[in-house]
């Protein structure tokens, strides 16, 4: 089990996000734009080769990713603007659960987790994995979602509860009298 600390980008939706281990040792860098169609997200090694890219394939309110490693597709997911996520990447048949608001995320497939995110005090992520198998898709992952939040925040949508909506204030017809009768 090892564990890596990503850095929160200084701005919303780009700009360069930078994983190091726990001696301060870049490992990945992950660069990009999210929140358009045709935007990508790109993890990088420390030779700026690029490892596995998101690209954004539709835009709306449930936008649709694609998920490639070495310019090959390996998985695909949706997205929604509410800020309590569960994703689930076809193909390689991943679950992500998070919740944006606490920048806390979980991956895992059925059988065992294969990462883990939780905010440290210096606004950093740290991540844990348990082995090196697919590293670099999963630290996109969690990369992507972490901007996303950006994305949640300024869209937010609020859905219509029953017992919520206010009463209105002023009710037509109620005291009104029938025509026929004078």
């Amino acid at each position: 089990m090892h564990h890596l600390y990503l850095s929160q980008p200084l701005k919303e939706r780009s700009g360069t996000t930078t994983v190091t281990t726990y001696d301060q040792t870049i490992k990945y860098f992950v660069s990009g734009q999210i929140g358009h169609r045709h935007n990508k997200l790109t993890i990088f090694n420390e030779g700026y080769e690029p490892l596995a890219t998101i690209t954004q394939i539709s835009g709306g309110l449930l936008p649709r990713f694609i998920l490639s490693k070495h310019d090959k597709q390996v998985g695909s997911f949706g997205i929604s603007l509410k800020r309590h996520e569960l994703l689930y990447i076809n193909t390689l048949n991943w679950f992500v659960l998070g919740r944006l608001e606490k920048r806390h995320f979980q991956i895992s497939t059925v059988n065992h987790q294969l990462a883990n995110a939780y905010p440290l005090a210096d606004k950093r992520l740290e991540v844990t994995l348990p082995n090196h198998n697919q590293e670099d898709l999963l630290v996109l992952i969690i990369a992507f979602l972490d901007r996303w939040l950006f994305i949640a925040h300024r869209y937010p949508l609020t859905w219509p509860n029953l017992f919520n909506t206010p009463s209105p204030l002023v009710t037509p017809f109620s005291r009104s009298k029938p025509s026929n009768l004078k």
